[in-house]
């Protein structure tokens, strides 16, 4: 009997001390968990802070380069006189001697008429001259709003590759829109947004311009989606706001199935 008395308080004593060391690990898991969670969600606070830091930092500068081809189309559209529109070879002149204009557009620069059709083009493109783009948001803010314009991105009806046109309108002595000015840069040649996306973020990130009312990509490090359209509306939450206007990060899974940290901020003049 005394036998089966200590036999019974060594058990029990065992019973509490696995007891006590689970209460131990069971706590010491959660504590870990709890900490762990909490690091993580510090962490990614202060990357996705950094990263907006950084994207606050680009947009102003895609902003100023946008601004500025804006500005040099708008200086020559201004001495663009309705006898020049009406004489080609003297305005094909004044074009041929800006010669500024390659280095602003990688593609050349050309003038409509207020029909949109193409009355001159400097360097010259074979089949350019002729070729109407009425149709065309850009032409139709020079020339139906009488307002510069920067395009969505487009596969260019001669080139056949991506591009990114902008426009302003040419006006006679009494504010007349009378035909349009406009610069075309290939997305796919080494072009003025290539400084800007052509950095990586850490090891594995990058830069990406969008349009966002097109919810299409105009360029990126990734030159592989230019031209690649965001997920479809209601698919990604995160992204719909980033379209939407917000500004910030956001931590989410992509079409892909990654996990991706984005930052955005707006381009003002786009």
């Amino acid at each position: 009997m005394a036998k089966l008395n200590i036999f019974r308080r060594h058990s029990l004593k065992t019973r509490v001390t696995l007891f006590t060391l689970a209460i131990f690990l069971i706590s010491f898991w959660s504590l870990s968990f709890f900490v762990s969670r909490m690091l993580r969600e510090d962490m990614q606070r202060q990357a996705g802070e950094q990263q907006f830091s950084t994207a606050s930092i680009v947009a102003p500068h895609v902003n100023d380069e946008l601004v500025n081809r804006l500005t040099a189309l708008e200086m020559v559209a201004k001495n663009i006189t309705p006898a020049m529109l009406g004489d080609p070879a003297i305005l094909q002149a004044m074009l041929d001697a800006r010669i500024m204009f390659p280095m602003l557009f990688n593609s050349g620069i050309a003038v409509t008429d207020i029909e949109g059709t193409v009355v001159a083009n400097a360097p010259p493109m074979a089949g350019r001259i002729g070729e109407n783009f009425k149709e065309k948001d850009y032409i139709i803010g020079a020339l139906k709003e009488g307002k510069a314009t920067i395009g969505s991105p487009v596969i260019g009806k001669l080139s056949k590759a991506p591009s990114l046109v902008m426009a302003v309108p040419i006006r006679d002595p009494r504010g007349e829109v009378i035909g349009a000015l406009a610069g075309v840069t290939a997305l796919g040649k080494p072009n003025f947004l290539d400084k800007i996306t052509q950095g990586r973020y850490g090891k594995t990130g990058g830069y990406i311009l969008v349009a966002a009312r097109q919810r299409l990509v105009i360029t990126a490090t990734d030159k592989r989606r230019i031209m690649q359209p965001l997920a479809a509306p209601g698919v990604i939450a995160q992204t719909d706001r980033f379209i939407q206007g917000y500004e910030g990060y956001a931590l989410y899974v992509n079409p892909r199935g990654e996990e991706v940290l984005n930052a955005s901020k707006r381009v003002a003049v786009a």
